[in-house]
């Protein structure tokens, strides 16, 4: 290994966890990169992606509803920041440029922002129709800076996104407390964990606090919330580009970076709860759009849970000795798209006892997100994935052809079912594929980097987990990729 470690090197390592062999095998994957994904067709309609008449549709909707025993918990990842959120606008600001197409319509419709009566506040402009170049100077920042509201350091769940009147707004937190409180209950308890950045913990666990009190006298529930953060034990070192020598800080320490969504398989890994529904922090809608989203979660859920007793039943018939074959096979082969027929009953076993998770899929018009596709695993074996483009070998022709043939996207919807048949817990560490990580390009200190990133958390990280994909409405999808997003109709109150 290039860049032997010193006694420094080797106690750091130790203080994280990490072994000398850890570091071997990262200094690998960052010089010559993961294997990509070997696809081996499409997910179509009704195959590998089920749709459900109305009939069908309420039923698994009624079965979810009518299991009022089950802890029930949202999971939502939080840790970013909402930099990205405002980049136009930083570059705005920086260059001193505002006659940018989104730039211009964000001054133009600024008074219709969920944060605007705060923004003028602190700018102390006054709203007009038109603003000057040194008024919109003042307007950003006040808006991104620490010296006024900050939103371009703060975490997106502390974002206000949704006005519903001139003094009320609400923050995508408080829009995901709304939300669970409509599909996601526990008899009077609604169970919430927020991954949150690890430099706001005390302003996220104030503003939550305050929502519990709030919102759980609205509803009649009580709120219980969890918060974690990315754990260090996660980070990853990275590689200079040019001379594939450790990135050090300046007191040459080796610089580890957080490695994506991925590392948040370890969070996941920690909570105990019999469904966990998984949304992203910024893919929430105000209260008028909000019936489609319950519905589709409830749809979710109702197919978990059937096919969750199926497969228990089968489990228990296999200890029993007593497993229609012919039965399971059809089972399996409609909901898992596997082919047991030459499995004996421990391998149809250790194929079923394993975590769940059914995805929503959306169709495919042209918004960015993993795909679902039918993947080689080897030894003439596939499965149902979710793959990231940049796992996508872009050099191979008929890689490529499939590729383009993908009729639906993962907009990161998806309900889990984390304990085997006997109610015990899974170590959901023993079903990532730990060959299906990404290394990313990044720039530290003016040099270009190679970075790695973890399996993502529904990707790799979920690769040996029965899959099932449901497709849902490109309405339940919503995301907040910049602030401009946000003047989107979905996202006016």
């Amino acid at each position: 290994m290039k860049n032997g470690l010193n006694a420094q090197d080797l106690e750091l390592l130790t203080d994280r966890g990490l072994r000398q062999k850890d570091f071997e095998t990262y200094y690998h994957i960052l010089k010559t990169g993961y294997p990509f994904i070997s696809l081996a067709g499409n997910c179509t309609l009704p195959l590998e992606i089920k749709r459900f008449d109305r009939a069908d549709h309420n039923s698994y909707r009624e079965f979810y509803k009518s299991h009022k025993g089950l802890k029930t918990l949202k999971f939502v990842p939080a840790s970013g920041a909402a930099s990205r959120m405002f980049k136009d606008l930083f570059t705005a600001l920086d260059t001193e440029n505002y006659s940018g197409t989104e730039v211009s319509a964000f001054f133009n419709s600024l008074g219709g922002y969920a944060f605007a009566k705060e923004l003028f506040k602190a700018s102390g402009v006054t709203e007009k129709q038109d603003y000057t170049s040194s008024e919109k100077k003042q307007i950003l920042e006040s808006l991104l800076l620490p010296k006024g509201m900050n939103y371009g350091n703060l975490p997106k769940g502390i974002i206000a996104f949704h006005k519903y009147s001139v003094d009320e707004v609400r923050t995508a937190f408080e829009e995901h407390f709304h939300e669970s409180a409509m599909y996601a209950k526990s008899g009077d308890t609604c169970h919430l964990h927020f991954t949150i950045p690890v430099d706001h913990v005390d302003l996220v666990k104030s503003h939550l606090d305050s929502l519990k009190s709030c919102l759980g006298k609205a509803y009649d529930v009580r709120f219980e919330v969890q918060t974690s953060v990315q754990k260090s034990s996660t980070d990853t070192p990275a590689l200079y580009e040019d001379s594939l020598e450790w990135v050090r800080d300046e007191s040459n320490k080796f610089l580890f970076r957080p490695a994506g969504h991925g590392a948040l398989l370890d969070n996941l890994n920690d909570l105990d709860a019999d469904i966990i529904f998984v949304k992203n922090i910024d893919n929430v809608v105000p209260d008028r759009l909000k019936p489609i989203t319950v519905e589709f979660k409830e749809l979710l859920a109702g197919v978990l849970l059937k096919t969750q007793d199926a497969i228990f039943k089968y489990l228990k018939d296999i200890d029993n000795d007593n497993l229609d074959r012919k039965q399971c096979s059809d089972f399996i082969s409609d909901w898992l798209n596997y082919d047991i027929a030459h499995l004996t009953n421990n391998e149809i076993k250790s194929l079923l006892n394993r975590p769940i998770r059914v995805c929503g899929m959306v169709k495919n018009e042209g918004e960015p997100g993993g795909g679902p596709f039918i993947v080689n695993d080897g030894n003439d074996k596939t499965s149902l994935q979710i793959v990231e483009g940049a796992q996508i070998d872009s050099q191979n022709p008929a890689q490529v052809k499939i590729a383009k043939k993908a009729t639906h996207f993962n907009p990161v919807d998806l309900v889990l079912g984390t304990k085997d048949y006997h109610g015990k817990k899974f170590d959901l560490m023993d079903f990532r594929n730990d060959n299906t990580g990404m290394v990313v390009r990044k720039n530290y200190m003016g040099r270009d980097i190679k970075a790695l990133e973890l399996p993502g958390l529904w990707n790799g990280s979920m690769h040996y987990w029965n899959t099932i994909f449901v497709e849902v409405p490109i309405e339940t999808f919503n995301p907040v990729k910049t602030v401009f997003d946000l003047r989107r109709d979905a996202h006016t109150a």
